[in-house]
């Protein structure tokens, strides 16, 4: 039996059975060769095993390897990112194609050297695909891209389901909106200027400045850079400090969530301001020659007779009327919260009264009147005028009663604004009323337009004898008490609330005047971009376009407005706000006042990031 370890070689004995046919010779001894020594059974097992294990090992390291490559694989899917390149890779498609898309309009333009406007398709590094864009890559250096525009369907309508940067149909957003800090997208771009819009960019574009241009509703994309009316950008990059975007800069620095509460905030320190005026008194009346001083009597309401026959029994009562309605209580303090006033008065000589009015809501008018108990028989005199000092003005009206041989009374109204200090309106009237009777009169001033952070004031002058007060007496007399407001401080609402950058306009600038409502002008500052504003009910403004904000009154400038937390107003929620003016207020004057021409409500306003 041969060893196993030979069975398949081919019959070994022939080796030693071979003849040698026709060679004659003699047979040579051979030697049968040595058998090769066989292996002990153990080791032939042993190699076995090594073998059978390296190849279960190399099974092992490949199945392990292919496990954490499919591992690899679906984590990259699952997480939706992808390796964007940031230069041209190579192939055939053009850069900017949807199978070969830029990063940007601004890479499209610098990385290959793209300089007509037009559509184009960007993936962001945070983006899940390619998607279309418009490209304006002749603007101030080009590589500005449009992510966003902001259109008003309805300016009637407010929180309705087309104001997509309210609302977006869903009944979660019907008190707050979230799409000014949110990835949701909407709209088309060749219809950006058609219906609100907003692409993924917004969200995942890394940019540093912005770019607005207000164009005619239906205006072609590719034609908006010639029929804009108004354009302007920012050159600071001030995104890069907000993440690049206004995705960031809302979620991360202004956002946009409403306030569930709002605290009535009056006019402060009035009664220090009056004690300021009654202090001067020596000085008030310095110049007016044989000033009366009239008795006050003991009534809290009213001059009784003021002594010297200057009065009938009735004496003088004054009343106010603006949103709340009462008679003025002499040295007591008087609120109204519709309208967040404050009227102080003081006993002194001359006598003072001063209304301080907020008015947030602008009620577009109110009036002081006085009740003097005088004959019609007693000659009269009117006066009004302007007082002018530094940012300071001083309105006045005055009727003056004199002639008969009692003290004469001139009854004099004031108005006093600061634009810049106060954020004052200026664009307020006065405007006066006389009711005579045989024994008394009613002499009405009212203050017009829509009055904001305005002094409304009261003093009555006097002078024995029925001598009358000149205009030049009674002027004297009110620079005098002119100087105690200029040290006055009516904080600015608002002002810490929002983000300001400085923009620079390549349309328009021109016609800022007319992009501004007139009774706004006091209230803005052109050159400026504002994001986030907030108003005195609470609610919150996207953006304020060209401008930025003075008060808390963005309704009539800003866009994107969002309902506050905590009631039902909804004339703040809406793409354009309220640039329609007032449209509560039936007055067509006033609300004019107030609103922005035809052309600015039936235009959108594009947003491009650069």
């Amino acid at each position: 039996m041969m060893n196993a370890q030979y069975q398949n070689n081919p019959e070994p004995e022939q080796l030693y059975e071979v003849e040698f046919k026709g060679i004659e010779h003699d047979y040579l001894d051979v030697k049968k060769p040595v058998e090769t020594a066989k292996r002990p059974a153990a080791k032939v097992e042993a190699v076995k095993v090594s073998l059978k294990f390296w190849k279960i090992f190399t099974c092992v390291v490949f199945v392990l390897v292919l496990a954490v490559a499919i591992v690899g694989i679906y984590s990259m899917a699952s997480s939706g990112k992808k390796c964007i390149h940031t230069t041209p890779i190579t192939t055939t498609e053009a850069y900017g194609s949807s199978k070969n898309p830029a990063t940007s309009c601004l890479d499209l333009k610098n990385s290959s050297n793209v300089l007509s406007d037009g559509y184009y398709f960007i993936q962001t590094v945070d983006s899940e695909s390619p998607f279309k864009v418009y490209c304006d890559m002749t603007t101030s250096g080009g590589g500005w891209t449009l992510v966003a525009s902001v259109h008003e369907n309805d300016i009637n309508g407010k929180c309705t389901t087309a104001d997509m940067w309210f609302s977006n149909d869903l009944a979660q957003y019907s008190k707050i909106s979230k799409n000014w800090e949110n990835t949701n997208i909407f709209g088309t771009v060749k219809e950006a200027t058609l219906a609100d819009y907003k692409n993924t960019g917004y969200s995942t574009m890394k940019a540093s400045n912005l770019m607005l241009r207000h164009v005619p509703n239906k205006t072609p994309v590719d034609e908006s850079r010639f029929l804009a009316s108004l354009q302007y950008h920012t050159s600071n990059n001030f995104l890069e400090k907000h993440g690049g975007n206004l995705f960031t800069t809302y979620t991360r620095h202004y956002p946009m969530n409403p306030k569930t509460t709002v605290a009535v905030n009056y006019p402060s320190n009035m009664n220090k301001l009056v004690d300021a005026i009654a202090a001067l008194s020596p000085s008030l009346i310095s110049g007016i020659p044989d000033f009366y001083y009239y008795t006050y009597g003991t009534s809290t309401d009213r001059l009784q007779n003021a002594g010297s026959g200057t009065f009938t029994s009735y004496g003088m009562i004054m009343y106010l009327n603006f949103r709340c309605s009462y008679y003025l209580a002499y040295g007591k303090e008087h609120k109204c919260s519709y309208i967040r006033s404050v009227s102080v008065s003081r006993k002194s000589h001359p006598f003072i009264a001063v209304t301080a009015i907020e008015n947030p809501d602008s009620s577009s008018s109110g009036y002081n009147r006085v009740q003097s108990s005088r004959p019609s028989s007693d000659p009269t005199t009117l006066y009004n005028g302007k007082l002018t000092e530094g940012n300071f003005e001083l309105k006045y009206r005055a009727r003056c009663v004199y002639g008969r041989n009692v003290s004469s009374v001139c009854d004099v109204f004031f108005a006093v604004n600061n634009t810049k200090d106060w954020a004052s309106s200026s664009t307020f009237t006065l405007s006066e009323t006389i009711n005579q009777h045989a024994t008394y009169y009613y002499y009405y001033v009212y203050i017009k337009n829509s009055p904001r952070r305005v002094m409304f004031g009261y003093t009555m002058l006097s002078r024995t004898a029925g001598r009358l007060v000149t205009k030049v007496q009674m002027e004297s007399t009110l620079k005098k008490m002119l100087q105690p407001f200029k040290n006055y401080t009516w904080s600015v609402p608002c002002a810490s609330s929002h983000l300001v950058v400085p923009v620079t306009y390549t349309i328009g600038e021109s016609t800022l005047s007319n992009f501004v409502p007139p009774s706004m002008h006091y209230a803005t500052t052109t050159g400026f971009l504002q994001i986030r504003a907030e108003s005195y009910t609470g609610t919150y403004y996207a953006m304020c376009p060209a401008v930025k904000l003075n008060n808390c009154d963005g309704r009539y400038v800003c866009i994107g407005g969002v309902q506050n937390g905590y009631s039902q107003q909804t004339k703040d929620c809406s793409d354009l706000t309220e640039w329609n003016g007032k449209v509560s207020n039936s007055d067509y004057h006033n609300s004019k006042n107030f609103a922005h021409s035809t052309k600015d409500i039936l235009s959108t306003v594009m947003i491009f990031y650069r």
